[in-house]
């Protein structure tokens, strides 16, 4: 099987990563709900971050301390903060949330990196990305439908994470000019875990044997799909790799109906359309316009959570 795989084109390659990033994100976001129907998602956040750096502490004994040395601890520990506050946020929209809807609102992460990028780093960007922003929130308004009895306040809980994620991203964006791989991932754990370990205390309970294997799984999969992430991207163009990410919309949904009875609204599918249509010129746009400069592999695979997708190129866990 091994052999006959890698007789395979680099496209058929780069599809089977890019496929299993996607199955890999929908089945974190099944785990984490399947965990906190028992433990609190803050307690949730603390062990996926605390299994994360036992995974990656290994890593870091084996190649050496050297790697570590780095000047920029202050910014390093504001996206430690800021990937905490989204990965607390999103596990609540998991809970308290329809998948397919927490899911679709969290694709939103590319705009709000544009509008972000505009006025933090002062970044020129053109009417082309603007309108597509633009096109994005009206299909969030089709989702949250604010100021209507639909609206639910939960629906505001993965727009915020995703505000996070982009924000955590405007700093990865900087720190990859000088931080190695292993150093962004081993921080972010490092600082992630202390951080998210003060909102845990406040709501603890001993979590089960169950509950336990559950976190180490869901830390698992997120260190399995950045490495699929990278092998995908390593072998295909972005503008091949991007739309693979948006699958996994429709595996939870099918996934969330099969498991948990979840029907999507209706208005998931205008709204849908459009946030991921925009979320893609956007990110395409990015690539486009930053094609002068060489991509580095610690941009993608320093990625967190749920974001270690295209969209997550923007994003810190």
């Amino acid at each position: 099987m091994k052999n006959w795989f890698k007789n395979q084109s680099a496209p058929v390659q780069a599809s089977f990563y890019a496929l299993s990033a996607a199955i890999l994100a929908a089945c974190f976001t099944l785990t984490i709900r399947f965990a906190t129907a028992e433990i609190h998602p803050y307690q949730a956040v603390f062990l996926r971050f605390l299994f994360g750096l036992i995974m990656i502490a290994p890593i870091v004994m084996h190649r050496g301390l050297g790697e570590l040395r780095t000047k920029r601890l202050p910014l390093l520990g504001l996206r430690g903060v800021l990937s905490a506050a989204e990965m607390c946020l999103w596990f609540m929209a998991v809970l308290y949330l329809p998948l397919a809807e927490a899911t679709t609102l969290n694709f939103t992460v590319p705009l709000f990196g544009t509008i972000l990028a505009a006025l933090i780093l002062r970044e020129t960007v053109r009417i082309h990305r603007w309108l597509a922003v633009l096109v994005g929130f009206v299909g969030v308004g089709l989702i949250i439908q604010p100021g209507t009895a639909a609206m639910q306040p939960a629906s505001l809980l993965p727009v915020a994470a995703a505000i996070c994620m982009a924000s955590a991203g405007l700093i990865t964006k900087r720190l990859v000019a000088t931080e190695g791989t292993t150093a962004l991932l081993f921080y972010l754990m490092l600082i992630t875990t202390p951080v998210s370990l003060i909102p845990a205390l406040l709501v603890w309970q001993t979590p089960s044997w169950p509950v336990l294997g559950l976190m180490a799984l869901a830390a698992l999969m997120m260190n399995v799909m950045q490495v699929c992430n990278v092998k995908a991207l390593q072998l295909a163009d972005y503008s091949f790799f991007v739309g693979f990410s948006y699958l996994r919309l429709p595996i939870i949904a099918i996934l969330a109906l099969m498991l948990f009875g979840e029907i999507p609204d209706i208005w998931i599918l205008p709204g849908g359309a459009l946030i991921i249509a925009a979320a893609i010129y956007v990110a395409l746009r990015e690539r486009k316009i930053s094609k002068s400069v060489t991509p580095t592999l610690p941009d993608i695979a320093a990625q967190d959570p749920v974001a270690a997708t295209p969209e997550g190129r923007h994003s810190g866990p």
